[in-house]
């Protein structure tokens, strides 16, 4: 049988509240950080893009390019 005192305990508890602390702090961070990055890229997708990528509507608009319509 294993001896257990109580100073024994008590550093078994502080370390459990320890990993335990690092596992709730982690999680947090993790969240927090998640949360910014969501809303920074959110944000970011409304700033003005000075090389937009041409739709096919727009494609009709370049000279350089031959587009055949079938009537």
């Amino acid at each position: 049988m294993m001896y257990m005192n109580p100073y024994t305990l008590w550093n078994i508890y502080i370390c459990m509240r320890t990993i335990h602390g690092v596992y709730i702090t982690y999680s947090f961070f993790n969240w927090f950080f998640g949360t910014i990055s969501g809303t920074f890229m959110y944000m970011m997708s409304f700033m003005y893009n000075p090389y937009p990528v041409k739709q096919l509507e727009d494609i009709k608009d370049r000279k350089d390019i031959k587009i055949d319509e079938v009537d």
